[in-house]
């Protein structure tokens, strides 16, 4: 895999400890330098695992989207009051 300089990714913050997106600012080998755009601090990570966290991360938000569309939000709350 490989990242675009400037390209975001959601990762876990080591630091600030949120899912958020992180920019990605270098590459060597195997490994990128991310920064947080919640926190600014910086974090190294492999492409393995900026890879592997993007997929949990899509799957939790397709898993989140489909119940949505199971379980449609009712607008009108109660009309019965």
């Amino acid at each position: 895999m490989y990242l675009d300089i400037g390209s975001t990714r959601i990762f876990h913050c080591p630091i600030c400890e949120v899912d958020t997106p992180h920019c990605v600012k270098g590459k060597r080998e195997a490994m990128y330098g991310i920064i947080c755009t919640n926190c600014q601090n910086g974090s190294v990570v492999s492409d393995l695992d900026l890879r592997i966290y993007q997929l949990k991360w899509e799957e939790e938000l397709q898993a989140i989207l489909d119940s949505l569309v199971e379980y449609p939000i009712d607008d009108e709350g109660d009309a019965d009051d």
